[in-house]
């Protein structure tokens, strides 16, 4: 592939997609939250949350992260992306595969249309794989780009289960029980996909954000094989023994991993050159509590679990919501402020540097609705987990507003970056 630059407006194009499709779903999420509020308490199996978390999941977080993984990862490899068209045809199978697969969810109709939805988000996911692949395919011996290439693999993984439980529904083949093949469908998705892209990409740009003089990037491979270690293990022995006291030990792997990477990140933090710490990164570290609250909550999970008690329930809808409307929906309206302004500053102005005045990236969106924002998202976090924990919706109505209009508010700052026209002068 070239690598020329001819193809940068191309690769601009593509990943300005993924982030104004995902801050949509991020829209749309929030009034399907704010519709099921009486819902949010109950079981996790209810078909309006598995509509949400795939929401939740895929049109919000992962296509933000597909965009971001487009534009990171030939920077690393210092190459050109494998192929765009692939790239294009992943994103609309993803999209229409996705549409189906909510709208089955909501109104739980496990036939054709959920069955024709996962089989064309899995398309789309494999595509998105392919391209990945192809692009890495001279292996540069970067850790970063093992990170992101393991967690594609484990989102191929994810996404195959997801469809051999969605034709589950209907023909009933699998031979043990299908919440056994959700806990480890959600697990694979969440641990293998999200926390291990994550914490890869995250230790990439995070250091570059702060200007850290010291980074520590033997706690990165430390954070790479105690993550997946302990994934794997969970995976198998849950497939053959369920939910036991093993799985203490298996969280414990994996949070080993994360403190090895908060570590890492404390050390970035401690050593940057750059003070200040802007409302981007305050949001990052809003994620890294809500992560820390998710962890705490595991082993309540287990226990109840192993004891038969219904609390279970309860607390795994609890698990679920911090990890992904707290975790990492914070990290996600934190550091599109960092990316797409860069994205854009890039384009219009990159090539002005140092010629004539020009705006910098953090000039390119409105600040003050990036406070209010912030400040919307931290009142949703109280109100919401709160109601959650002592079932009261008024308090989880109250934190529902909250949220969408910290929606609306992302959706409109990300359309006037994307919008951004250089003055007339320039």
């Amino acid at each position: 592939m070239s690598t020329d630059g001819n193809h940068r407006p191309a690769l601009y194009r593509l990943v300005i997609a993924h982030y104004l499709i995902s801050a949509m779903c991020f829209a749309g999420l929030a009034v399907m939250m704010f519709f099921a509020a009486g819902n949010l308490t109950g079981h996790y199996f209810h078909p309006q949350l598995l509509a949400i978390t795939h929401m939740a999941a895929l049109g919000w977080a992962s296509l933000i992260i597909f965009g971001a993984v487009y534009q990171l990862l030939p920077v690393i490899l210092e190459t050109e992306l494998y192929s765009y068209r692939t790239a294009w045809l992943s994103l609309i199978l993803f999209l229409c595969g996705l549409i189906l697969m909510v709208y089955s969810f909501w109104n739980f109709e496990p036939g054709l249309l959920m069955q024709c939805g996962s089989f064309l988000l899995f398309s789309g996911i494999l595509l998105f794989g392919l391209v990945i692949f192809l692009t890495a395919r001279k292996n540069r011996d970067d850790i970063h780009q093992e990170f992101i290439i393991t967690a594609v693999l484990w989102l191929i993984a994810t996404a195959l289960l997801g469809t051999i439980l969605v034709f589950n529904f209907r023909y009933a083949f699998l031979q043990k029980d299908h919440l056994l093949f959700l806990k480890l469908h959600a697990h694979m998705g969440l641990a293998g996909w999200f926390l291990m892209l994550i914490t890869g990409v995250s230790s990439k740009l995070i250091p570059m954000f702060l200007v850290s003089k010291e980074q520590k990037r033997g706690l990165l491979s430390w954070t790479y094989y105690l993550i997946n270690a302990g994934l794997i293990f969970f995976v198998t022995d849950t497939y053959f023994f369920g939910l036991n006291i093993r799985t203490y030990f298996a969280a414990l792997i994996v949070v080993s991993g994360i403190v090895c990477w908060l570590c890492y990140i404390a050390a970035c933090f401690k050593s940057r050159i750059r003070r200040v710490i802007d409302l981007p990164m305050l949001h990052t570290l809003v994620a890294i509590i809500l992560l820390s609250a998710g962890i705490i909550v595991l082993p309540v999970i287990v226990f109840y679990h192993l004891k038969s008690d219904p609390q279970a329930a309860k607390y795994t809808t609890l698990y679920g919501s911090l990890l992904l409307m707290g975790w990492i929906s914070s990290l996600v309206l934190g550091q599109s402020f960092k990316t797409l302004p860069y994205i854009v500053w890039a384009k219009h102005y990159q090539h002005l540097a140092g010629k004539m005045p020009i705006p910098l990236p953090a000039e390119l969106f409105r600040q003050k609705w990036l406070k209010v924002q912030f400040i919307l998202y931290v009142a949703f976090v109280v109100a919401f987990f709160m109601g959650m924990l002592l079932k009261s919706n008024p308090l989880i109505n109250i934190g529902l507003t909250c949220f969408l209009f910290v929606s609306l508010l992302y959706l409109a700052n990300i359309l006037v970056i994307i919008f951004h026209q250089p003055p007339t002068k320039t």
